[in-house]
């Protein structure tokens, strides 16, 4: 049971490392063993908690160092232009990872509740993604390889 401990802890602080995103930490935590749906919302949570005090703590750090002043990549602006905050969001855990495009929102001035609903509606749609895509590719690869029939 400490082992167990041990490694979904591991799995949450992967998951709160930025560019380390769910999309990595979900396969790569199943594929060690552990159980999906578990590590799937363990995941989530990790992921989804740095995010948070990201926004709550945004205007913080602008008002003691000043508003950020960046350029943000052309695929960037354009994706912000177009979609906006939704965009981004749904975006961001596959081009930048989901700290910086909460980051970018915010400094494009989106509105912190939207922020926190959207980045959070992205992360458990991109988790449950992961999940499905992670389970699915496991026991396909298990019915290639090992000859197994698949379980309906």
């Amino acid at each position: 049971m400490p082992d167990l401990l041990w490694q979904y802890s591991l799995v949450f602080l992967a998951a709160a490392t930025p560019w380390l995103e769910i999309m990595v930490v979900i396969p790569v935590a199943v594929g060690f063993g552990l159980s999906p749906v578990p590590v799937t919302i363990v995941s989530f949570v990790g992921n989804a908690l740095p995010v948070f005090g990201i926004i709550a703590l945004f205007r913080w750090w602008e008002g003691r160092r000043g508003p950020i002043r960046r350029r943000w990549s052309p695929r960037a602006q354009r994706v912000w232009d177009r979609y906006g905050l939704p965009g981004v969001a749904f975006a961001g855990p596959v081009l930048t990872g989901i700290h910086l495009a909460a980051v970018m929102a915010l400094a494009m001035h989106a509105d912190r509740r939207l922020t926190v609903v959207w980045m959070t509606l992205s992360l458990a749609v991109w988790s449950l993604i992961t999940l499905v895509a992670t389970v699915v590719g496991f026991e396909s690869m298990g019915w290639l390889l090992g000859g197994q029939q698949p379980q309906p």
